[in-house]
């Protein structure tokens, strides 16, 4: 039988969260810099095909997890960060880019939720309709809007770099 958790667990835990969710923050609100950047220097030094087909498959797989992360943790980080995420997700509920995209994502299509997270980020889309729908998102619906929102991305940055070089 485990014993009462001391508060160095607490600790480790909070820590373990608390750097979890820093990284799908930035996935989320920076992946041009963390992720975009570095895949247009490699297609510069690389060949462009196989940065391509690595980087998709590498920013599939980052949003794949950062999104069960955020689905999984949702509750409880919201808690914490309520009041930023909630702020963001008004704006771009109100803004006219948007209002397609969350009507699709209110949807029960998996096809329109897939192409909302490919216009978007699927971590920006999963934390919408987390929070127009309160309830979980799915492992599915992740898969999906990851690699709708992966390919073109590496795409677009792999043909940045490949014209940042014949510049």
């Amino acid at each position: 039988m485990a014993g009462p958790r001391d508060s160095a667990d607490r600790v480790t835990g909070a820590a373990r969260t608390g750097a979890a969710g820093t990284v799908v923050a930035a996935f989320a609100f920076f992946d041009g810099v963390f992720i975009g950047g570095p895949i247009a220097i490699m297609a510069v030094s690389f060949r462009p095909l196989p940065v391509f087909v690595g980087a998709s498959c590498v920013v599939s797989l980052l949003s794949i997890g950062c999104c069960r992360w955020l689905d999984r943790r949702w509750d409880e980080w919201l808690l914490g960060h309520g009041t930023k995420i909630e702020h963001r997700l008004e704006k771009m509920r109100a803004s006219r880019l948007m209002q397609h995209p969350v009507r699709w994502i209110q949807s029960s299509s998996d096809r329109r939720y897939a192409v909302a997270a490919a216009l978007v980020n699927p971590i920006l889309v999963l934390a919408l309709a987390r929070s127009v729908a309160g309830t979980t998102i799915g492992k599915r619906r992740i898969l999906l809007g990851s690699i709708a929102y992966a390919i073109p991305y590496a795409a677009m940055w792999t043909i940045v770099g490949i014209a940042v070089s014949a510049a």
